[in-house]
């Protein structure tokens, strides 16, 4: 379910997740390492491959394998299913048939398409692909340590996070590449970082308006990427755009009700928009037009 050709869902999932931001500035860091790896420039002498010899890690990812995995969507959707299946069964309206509704349609908020092992195995085999092992182990550190945030304990967090965030300060500044429309997409997601109450509201509201195309829509734009080799620029501006919808304040509630829908389509629209449709582009650039302006 997590891969490149999915960062939207991945996007969906981390927009939800507490540390969502943190995992996403790991995955940003793997992406923008991946681009430059093998380049004579390049000094990755900071990421040590001793590092990954530390008998201590051993216990930290004891740690990391106790945290409790997340609610997976499809169980949520069960869950939901069968309360509303026993509710026309029993023709109850009652208020405690809404009382045990309300848990379940709460789960559906939170609940992941993925888990932790899905973020390990996309950063592994997408993203690190072609990197050295001890990279490559160093980043599964620190993308388990962002995932588990303040349900590890503290050393174990800096245990796993330190090698990887001191090797990456001593690489130059890496641009994040978001393709040949990357200008426009600097834009839109200064702009998410600023959103207002009152324009998440339109968003929920537009994105309503076009809910039945915008998964087909959503499909032939994230072909479009795959198909003209840009899925890593894709991908970056998804992942920035959690860290923006953070900045903006937008919480899980919003973001699962079409926040990060509008967000996200409009993004992998406009970075493929010189190979879509107009109907296409219309539709998944429609909510975020509507509650902040015409794109130029």
């Amino acid at each position: 379910m997590y891969s490149l050709v999915n960062a939207p869902t991945v996007g969906f999932d981390l927009a939800r997740l507490p540390t969502g931001a943190a995992v996403a500035t790991v995955l940003l860091e793997a992406l923008a390492l991946h681009g430059t790896v093998g380049e004579p420039a390049l000094d990755l002498s900071g990421f040590d491959a001793l590092q990954v010899t530390d008998p201590q890690r051993a216990s930290a990812w004891l740690e990391v394998s106790a945290l409790t995995p997340p609610r997976r969507l499809d169980d949520a959707l069960s869950a939901v299913g069968q309360l509303l299946d026993e509710a026309a069964n029993a023709m109850d309206g009652s208020e405690s048939t809404t009382r045990e509704l309300e848990p379940a349609l709460r789960d559906l908020t939170t609940a992941s398409f993925g888990s932790l092992d899905d973020l390990l195995r996309m950063l592994r085999q997408d993203i690190l692909d072609e990197s050295p092992t001890h990279v490559v182990a160093l980043g599964s550190d620190a993308l388990a340590a962002a995932y588990g945030g303040p349900r590890l304990a503290e050393d174990v967090r800096r245990l796993l996070r330190t090698p990887w965030i001191a090797a990456a300060r001593r690489l130059p500044p890496i641009p994040a590449d978001l393709g040949p429309f990357g200008a426009d997409l600097h834009t839109i997601l200064a702009r998410v970082a600023t959103l207002s109450t009152d324009e998440v509201g339109v968003l929920l509201e537009a994105t309503g308006s076009v809910e039945a195309e915008w998964s087909a829509r959503m499909h032939a734009a994230t072909w479009a990427s795959y198909l003209a080799g840009r899925l890593r620029p894709a991908a970056a501006a998804q992942f920035q755009a959690v860290r923006a919808l953070r900045i903006a304040g937008v919480d899980a509630g919003p973001a699962a009700r079409g926040v990060w829908n509008s967000v996200s389509g409009c993004l992998q629209a406009v970075g493929v928009h010189d190979l879509l449709d107009e109907v296409t582009y219309g539709v998944l650039v429609a909510p975020w037009e509507t509650a902040v302006g015409i794109l130029g």
